[in-house]
């Protein structure tokens, strides 16, 4: 049955100057990306990914949020995800809560962690036709976020077509399970994962990925990384020869966890902007360095 992610495992590092001036893709704490795996992944450095953010649900006892989804920050009262981490609940902002600057979901006081609260969700009006394509939303802040050492945007590709192709790699980040059913991790995990060729992605879900919306990425055929439960709405980023990140993918859906043949699908950023500046009202996308 395939299924899509819900969770991922990954990592983050603390300081606190606020960094008033806007400049997406920076990572303030550099991340070790020295090739570890998330299924088959490895803990990140505490905050070297500082757009990874907690989109949580209330709970009805005490004031406790729990893990639902991964997500992004893309502008200061802004942050992405995936459709069907909302879907359903789109017109009820307030079940919902964003947590950034976090390393350990787990710990709802973080020194510099932000929790803020929902004013409004867009999630992408084609989602879900086909099954998962436009699996992306955007979340309105109610308050905005303070850029920190611990909290940065991630830049938007106005492009993708000579990034994402067989041979390259992208990092993806998230605290979903470590293994198909396993636990969730407490902290935030990391992992290279390539990209596949869309035939071989068209081939392997017979006809069932929109090769407009969607990619995928994973070890063909060996398997061995993935995302999985839990990482779903989190970010596929590449750095460009500039050192800024881009987010190329959403984490979305797939067949399992790092299984042989059954690469992880993930939703195409870029194919959005055109959504993306209808919602916001300004365009973000920008040509890859």
């Amino acid at each position: 049955m395939i299924l899509p992610i819900f969770c991922l495992a990954l990592l983050a590092l603390a300081s606190g100057d606020v960094n008033t001036k806007k400049i997406c893709g920076t990572t303030p704490v550099q991340p070790d990306v020295s090739g570890q795996k998330i299924v088959g992944g490895t803990e990140a450095v505490p905050y070297s990914w500082p757009w990874q953010i907690v989109l949580c649900v209330n709970s009805w006892i005490g004031s406790s949020c729990s893990l639902e989804c991964g997500g992004s920050v893309i502008d200061n009262d802004w942050v992405s995800t995936a459709a069907h981490c909302v879907d359903g609940s789109e017109d009820q902002p307030s079940k919902f809560k964003v947590r950034a600057g976090v390393f350990v979901h787990s710990d709802n006081s973080e020194t510099g962690e932000q929790y803020v609260t929902v004013a409004k969700i867009y999630k992408n009006p084609h989602y879900d036709h086909p099954i998962y394509a436009y699996d992306i939303a955007l979340i309105q802040l109610a308050t905005p976020l303070n850029f920190t050492d611990h909290i940065q945007p991630v830049c938007i590709p106005a492009n993708d077509s000579d990034v994402v192709v067989a041979g390259n790699k992208a990092w993806m980040t998230g605290w979903g399970t470590t293994s198909e059913e396993g636990s969730i991790p407490r902290k935030l995990h990391q992992v290279q994962i390539p990209f596949t060729s869309q035939d071989y992605c068209d081939q392997t879900y017979n006809g069932e990925v929109d090769d407009q919306t969607m990619f995928c990425a994973g070890e063909e055929p060996q398997g061995g990384v993935d995302t999985c439960q839990g990482d779903s709405g989190g970010p596929a980023v590449v750095q460009d020869k500039n050192g800024k990140w881009f987010m190329y993918g959403i984490t979305s859906w797939g067949q399992g966890c790092a299984e042989r043949n059954e690469p992880g699908v993930y939703s195409r950023v870029a194919s959005y902007c055109d959504f993306m500046e209808k919602s916001m009202g300004y365009s973000l996308c920008q040509p890859h360095g």
